[in-house]
């Protein structure tokens, strides 16, 4: 059995004075971007989650507590480093997750860290360490505005 295609006809709608201003002649080819076939495998161990901070100091996932095996009885230690919040299990910590498994960062972190009621986060969590590193909109900022296309004006 043999097919017949029929090449399509699409009518030309372009001006006498527009011709070959079209960037894509009837017949060409689109262009197309290179993608990997495999993704190379990932050379570390960390997890990377956003999350919002309330009003209370929650931070909404309990993906990251799971993660590490925390739950209500396990002792946190939290400190600031370089604007981050860096929290680790420490059987001499002051702070706990919530019996829902949740996150807490004190008043006195939030206001250190300038996270504020409603704010969205970067937890990464570094599962060999087994510490979780916040990092608030402002170090965001920092990190990501200089390597956008247009820099910090974009």
């Amino acid at each position: 059995m043999t097919f017949s295609y029929i090449r399509p006809i699409v009518p030309d709608t372009a001006s006498e004075s527009d011709a070959g201003v079209s960037a894509r002649v009837v017949g060409q080819p689109l262009p197309l971007i290179a993608v990997r076939a495999s993704r190379p495998p990932r050379a570390t161990n960390v997890l990377y989650r956003m999350a919002t901070v309330d009003d209370r100091g929650r931070v909404a996932d309990r993906y990251i507590t799971a993660a590490l095996a925390w739950n209500a009885a396990t002792r946190l230690s939290i400190r600031e480093h370089h604007g981050l919040l860096v929290v680790n299990a420490d059987p001499h910590g002051l702070f706990r997750p919530t019996k829902h498994g949740y996150l807490r960062l004190p008043a006195d972190a939030r206001r250190v860290a300038g996270v504020c009621s409603g704010d969205r986060v970067l937890l990464t969590v570094h599962l060999d360490h087994r510490t979780v590193t916040v990092f608030p909109p402002t170090a965001l900022d920092d990190l990501v505005l200089p390597v956008l296309p247009g820099g910090e004006d974009a």
